[in-house]
């Protein structure tokens, strides 16, 4: 017998459930879009039932009905519910230097009106907080000719320092690391260490806050550490909102686990009551742990949440919710054998159901019963007619290729539950999602690979699903530029501005006001593709992206939203005397690489090669378009000095990065640009450089 791929005919079988939510759609009628089952949370009556449901998943076993072994133990009790001691989209932003005088600065570029995202450059308007080989750097910036570096705040090289939030006279990193501090603190506090948990399969996050009362020699408030890995954080007023992705690889049962947190290094437990998990479909052991707590009052609860979901990748988060999505994966032989029964056997001929039903008594594994029944139905797929093949297909990637989302609200640091559901296809980014009026509206490209690996030829599709707040579909828009996937997302109050690309760049605008019925109202198609798209008023919309090896932005006018233009675009060309490198910007996956100030006509972005990026800085204007005002090079023997060897060496593939620009900023009439070695200072109008400050 000729030995078949277990994996490719895994897919064709995990593809074939959809059977059971179009019936017989698939043999006589167009596709219909069904939706998978939906579970509600559950809680565990003990952290033993805990440790049994992720040790049946990490060992790569499956979940009865109710995910848990039928084992009686005692509740372990805990009493940690709260423990103690817990803008515009320009980024504009105004504060009072020491005169009280108002200040005007730009902040970090957000997709969210009033929710903050955390980067490795903030500044107050004052001062600069930057983030530079695991230290942060404080900058008195404000007024330039004084500006210098007044404080530096180092952290052990075993930690990774990632991003930070300033709120008022206070600062917040966020720093991975595999100290595991939890789990020795927890094996010293155990009566029985053998009873601890040897969890290495992620890091630890660690939460700095440090009071800034004394910007000369800030002094450390409070230490949170929680278990994973950093994922997203925002800051809403003055509420601090953590994600963590925790792994649970090689849990046994041997060991009980007991999610935990160090707060100023005193152990806390996470109680039952605050852990849940979803139950079937989603077989994963993996925990999405979300903290919060109040940046104003270093005194006041910490709330954690625990929640046994997907490897939740990409998280969107709105004034009022988070949204944890991921892609769907699963099946197994008990879904299969139940899917099998009511609605594909009914289906298919009467010698296939009776092979079929036999693979039952075999005495197998049920990885290889589900092999057996895939090979019994390869032989029927392949005497389907290519109507019918493409009919299984379309159902097939449209319930295969789903995103999975989580809906959990959150309101002045509490956090609750509220609901999960899903759409078919994958997310590219955040902005693939938002949130409005009471509805998430989301964009997914349906790839379709699943389909053509076995049934037919399938070409891509791209789509806009609207859904209410049980995250229910209620509307939607489907099967756009065919062959081509989703580069760029943007929503503006009802509507979308999306971005497709394979061989040109369809640019759509789509009415979301009828969040039942939304409809393409105009499409534009011209070389290139945007991979990030920024409101520059209510009717034009800046996107950066590339025109084959070269950076392109383009100023799109969408006055009239049935006949979309290209206003004015330009092109970064790359160095002709070595044209095989692509040019490149941070900003083409990085918003806070952008910098836009309609106010002020600027737009400032990092362009460059793999070596090294300068700050290219544009006046943008309806009546002017986009034209280069200079670009900002950031090199060491820009003030006369001589150039030392390392870490200053400049090459295709150089082994620092430390010149090229990863931040710029404005305050008031001068231009910030932050590389790890220097922050620059120009002149916003002339470009006439002010004053350097080296950080290395």
């Amino acid at each position: 017998m000729m030995i078949k791929n277990t994996r490719t005919y895994g897919l064709l079988i995990a593809g074939l459930i959809v059977a059971g939510t179009f019936g017989y759609a698939f043999l006589s009628q167009p596709s219909v879009i069904g939706g998978i089952a939906t579970f509600d949370m559950k809680q565990f009556s003990s952290y033993d039932e805990l440790t049994s449901y992720v040790a049946l998943g990490t060992s790569g076993g499956y979940y009865s009905s109710t995910g848990l072994r039928n084992e009686e133990s005692a509740m372990i009790d805990s009493s940690f519910n709260a423990l103690p001691g817990a803008q515009d989209l320009s980024g504009d932003g105004k504060s009072q230097d020491s005169g009280g005088t108002s200040v005007d600065y730009s902040q970090t570029n957000i997709q969210v009106a009033g929710v903050d995202e955390p980067d490795v450059v903030k500044t107050d308007g004052t001062y600069l907080y930057i983030i530079v080989n695991n230290e942060i750097i404080i900058v008195a910036a404000y007024p330039t000719e004084n500006a210098t570096i007044i404080a530096r705040i180092n952290f052990d090289a075993n930690m990774s320092l990632n991003t930070l939030f300033i709120y008022e006279n206070r600062l917040i990193a966020f720093v991975n690391s595999y100290n595991y501090d939890i789990v020795r603190t927890s094996a010293i506090l155990e009566d029985d260490v053998g009873k601890s948990i040897p969890w290495y399969s992620s890091p630890d996050t660690y939460i700095y806050i440090y009071d800034l009362s004394n910007i000369d020699s800030p002094s450390k408030e409070k230490e949170i550490v929680i278990g994973g890995s950093f994922t997203s954080a925002r800051m809403i007023n003055s509420y601090v909102y953590l994600i963590t992705t925790q792994y649970t690889y090689g849990i046994n049962e041997d060991q009980q686990i007991v999610p935990r947190l160090l707060v100023n290094e005193e152990i806390k437990d996470i109680p039952l009551t605050d852990i849940y998990y979803v139950d079937i479909p989603e077989k994963s052991s993996t925990f999405t742990n979300i903290i919060s707590f109040d940046a104003s009052d270093p005194s006041a609860d910490i709330l954690a949440e625990v929640y046994l979901l997907g490897n939740g990748n990409i998280i969107y988060v709105s004034q009022n919710n988070i949204y944890v999505t991921y892609p769907l994966g699963w099946y197994d032989y008990t879904q299969l054998e139940t899917i099998m029964k009511d609605f594909i056997m009914p289906l298919i001929p009467d010698s296939y159901t009776t092979e079929l039903g036999l693979v039952e008594q075999l005495s197998l594994e049920d990885y290889q019963k589900s092999t057996v029944t895939e090979w019994i139905l390869q032989t029927y797929v392949t005497n389907l007619n290519d109507l019918q093949k493409q009919q299984l297909a379309t159902a097939m990637v449209e319930q295969m290729e789903r995103t999975i989302i989580h809906r959990i609200s959150i309101n002045n640091g509490d956090i609750t539950y509220e609901s999960q559901g899903s759409v078919p296809g994958s997310i590219n980014n955040q902005f693939s999602l938002s949130e409005h009026n009471g509805y998430l509206r989301v964009a997914t490209t349906i790839n379709g690979w699943i389909a053509r690996s076995y049934l037919t030829d399938y070409e891509s599709t791209n789509n806009i699903y609207v859904l209410d707040m049980a995250l229910d579909i209620v509307g939607q828009v489907t099967g756009l530029a065919e062959g081509e996937q989703i580069y760029a997302t943007r929503y503006v109050d009802d509507l979308c501005y999306l971005v497709t690309f394979k061989q040109i760049d369809p640019f759509f605008v789509i009415d979301l006001s009828q969040p039942t019925n939304p409809e393409v109202l105009g499409e534009l198609k011209i070389p290139g593709f945007s991979t990030y798209l920024h409101p520059y008023d209510d009717t034009h919309i800046i996107g950066i992206g590339r025109d084959e090896q070269e950076v392109k932005i383009t100023l799109f006018d969408v006055t009239d939203l049935q006949n979309p233009q290209e206003l004015d675009t330009y092109i970064i060309e790359n160095d002709k005397n070595q044209e095989w490198i692509w040019t490149q910007s941070t900003a083409l996956y990085d918003h806070k690489a952008f910098l836009f100030s309609k106010e002020k006509n600027l737009l400032v972005i990092p362009v460059g090669t793999y070596a090294i990026e300068s700050a290219y800085v544009f006046d943008i204007s309806i009546e002017d378009g986009i034209n280069l005002k200079g670009t900002v090079t950031h090199d060491y023997t820009s003030n006369g000095d001589e150039q030392p060897d390392e870490p200053w060496k400049s090459s295709i593939y150089p082994s620092d990065y430390g010149n090229s620009i990863q931040r710029s900023l404005y305050i008031e009439d001068v231009l910030y640009t932050i590389s790890n070695n220097m922050v620059k200072m120009n002149n916003l109008n002339t470009l006439t450089e002010l004053n350097e400050i080296l950080l290395i």
